[in-house]
């Protein structure tokens, strides 16, 4: 019963995996990677024009506590800090060395997928944590030029956009993204095991 379930494994494997062809894969790897390079460069743009307003609100505002100042402050160095690691992600994801070592490009886009999953996870939890500092600073002064009602409303509607984007689309960004990179890991790999076999 062993062997069979063993024979049947290799059969459905051979199934599953059929041969691919060098340049089909390659042609994959490129398009995803066009793909995630695009998004990271969607995403600079887009903190740019965030970086470029809250400077114009912080300078033509009429802010008057050093606890606005300082959320600007805050807010600034986030937006500025994103699209650092944005720029170098965006130039990581660029290199590209397929033909001369696949397996030293598993072994990079490995490495960069884990780097992507901590900036996305444990960083991303840091930066949410400035985020909240730098809205309840703000909030402050909110709080001495706007009524109370309107104070509360922009207040709880900040929050709960933040948990949307800490709880709910943080986590579907990081599994399409993990999923896209673990794509052209794993079709590399199987690029890899089918030379490895052709050379037996």
């Amino acid at each position: 019963m062993k062997d069979f379930e063993a024979l049947k494994s290799i059969w459905h494997d051979q199934i599953t995996l059929p041969k691919v062809g060098h340049e089909d894969v390659l042609k994959k790897i490129r398009k995803t990677r066009n793909g995630l390079s695009s998004k990271l460069l969607i995403e600079m743009f887009g903190m740019g024009i965030a970086t470029a307003v809250i400077t114009y609100v912080w300078i033509d505002g009429p802010f008057k506590m050093w606890t606005t100042h300082l959320s600007m402050i805050i807010f600034i160095a986030c937006c500025i800090y994103y699209i650092v690691v944005l720029i170098d992600d965006y130039r990581r994801i660029n290199y590209i060395n397929l033909i001369d070592k696949p397996e030293d490009y598993i072994t990079y886009l490995k490495n960069y997928k884990h780097d992507r999953y901590i900036f996305n996870t444990r960083k991303y939890s840091i930066y949410s944590v400035f985020l909240t500092v730098g809205f309840l600073l703000y909030f402050v002064e909110i709080s001495f030029m706007t009524p109370l009602w309107v104070t509360l409303v922009g207040f709880v509607f900040t929050f709960i956009w933040i948990a949307l984007c800490y709880f709910v689309l943080m986590r579907m960004y990081i599994k399409r993204e993990e999923s896209k990179l673990e794509d052209m890991i794993q079709n590399l790999e199987r690029l890899q095991k089918q030379f490895e076999d052709n050379d037996l």
